[in-house]
């Protein structure tokens, strides 16, 4: 590589330059020469050496003011400059350096000292320039590989959007005649004269139509929930009545279990908050105690928790008696589609949406919700929101 580099001399002595030209010649270098520092700076424009060779004291400009205009010329800037003098002070290598310089050569200046120097500059410039040329390009590359997956993101997010948005809407069109299934359903069963058998078969289709709408309004939520649009409707409410009512609403599919419930007395009282999301996520967290158990009671605990911020804390609770979930198992429980078995061949059907909507509604009212489970022995699921009371809103 340094046989084939090129220097520039820059030197007002003819002896000096006749010397230097020879020197470097025998070592197979390209030498180009200027007898002052301005000529200098317009050759080296002009070839762009490897390396300057540079005399401080010079008619005209000296070297220092030489170095620092190569310096400020964008495409000199990196081009190593080697000083040779006869002011061999530390001074004048202080300022040489300063200036601009790499290395200082004092005159009378040794041969051999001069090429090595020269030669392991020229080495650390090629290096520079190979090593910013790899980062230039492994830049390069980075930030194509950040376009392409800004891309790629925008085209997922683009893609979830619609995915989303068509959910929403086949979610919503569906709703409109399951509602008229189960109406006229529900008329057949109430207001015809039925066989056991006829009536048992509608019964099948109530729940059937039922289980396909709870499947509908899931979609739906998860719909609204990624577009931003799953807002809460704030109304005054009694948690008892909520609670009472998810008992009735349930009992008949509750396969004889027994409910149980009980709520500190101090929460008998109106409070200000979103109604249907607590009814939502108690049905959903009742439902799914019923599921899983085939023995004890589902039992519905709510007690107060801190009052922070002018809110009353509360934590539902909801334990049963099932199957339980193993603990490497449930921190994956609340997310959507997920099955505590996924086989072929499960026992317990779904879609594994419930809790992943429980989840969703309850981190919409900046609450929390998890479980406590043992296998063989149940499970106590919770969540806790914040509560306006009344009393202390007005």
């Amino acid at each position: 590589m340094s046989k084939q580099s090129l220097i520039l001399v820059i030197d007002d002595s003819p002896v000096n330059l006749s010397l230097l030209t020879n020197i470097l010649k025998q070592q197979n270098f390209r030498v180009e020469i200027a007898n002052n520092g301005e000529q200098g700076l317009i050759l080296a424009k002009k070839v762009i050496p490897d390396i300057i060779l540079l005399d401080i004291i010079m008619l005209g400009w000296d070297g220092y003011e030489t170095c620092q205009r190569i310096k400020q010329e964008p495409s000199l800037a990196n081009v190593p400059i080697l000083f040779l003098s006869a002011l061999g002070d530390t001074k004048n290598k202080v300022q040489a350096l300063q200036a601009g310089g790499v290395d200082y050569v004092s005159k009378p200046f040794q041969k051999e000292e001069l090429l090595a120097r020269v030669e392991t500059h020229i080495e650390l410039a090629h290096l520079r320039h190979n090593l910013e040329c790899e980062v230039a390009n492994q830049t390069k590359k980075i930030r194509m590989l950040v376009d392409a997956l800004q891309l790629s993101y925008e085209r997922a997010q683009q893609a979830s959007i619609l995915k989303t948005e068509f959910l929403r809407n086949i979610s919503h069109e569906f709703r409109t005649p399951m509602n008229i299934v189960l109406g006229m359903t529900e008329m057949l069963m109430e207001e015809t004269e039925l066989t056991q058998e006829q009536y048992g078969n509608a019964e099948t289709i109530m729940k059937a139509g039922k289980q396909l709408m709870d499947i509908l309004t899931n979609m739906l939520n998860f719909a609204q929930h990624f577009k931003g649009e799953l807002k809460q409707v704030l109304c005054e409410f009694q948690i008892h009545e909520i609670v009472d009512g998810i008992i009735m609403d349930l009992t008949p599919n509750a396969k004889n279990l027994p409910f149980t419930s009980i709520i500190e007395p101090s929460l008998y009282k109106p409070f200000f908050g979103d109604k249907d999301g607590i009814t939502k996520i108690l049905n959903k967290l009742v439902d799914n105690a019923i599921k899983f158990s085939d023995q004890g009671k589902i039992g519905i605990r709510v007690q107060p928790l801190e009052f922070y911020d002018k809110k009353q804390w509360v934590l539902f609770e909801i334990q049963d008696n099932g199957i339980g979930v193993e603990e490497e198992k449930q921190s994956h429980l609340f997310e959507i589609f997920s099955q505590l078995d996924s086989s072929t061949t499960r026992i317990f059907e779904g879609l594994g949406m419930g809790l992943a909507i429980a989840k969703m509604l309850t981190e919409n009212m900046d609450g929390q919700i998890g479980v406590n489970s043992i296998v063989g022995e149940g499970s106590t699921f919770w969540f806790k929101v914040p509560l306006t009371v009344i009393s202390a809103a007005k």
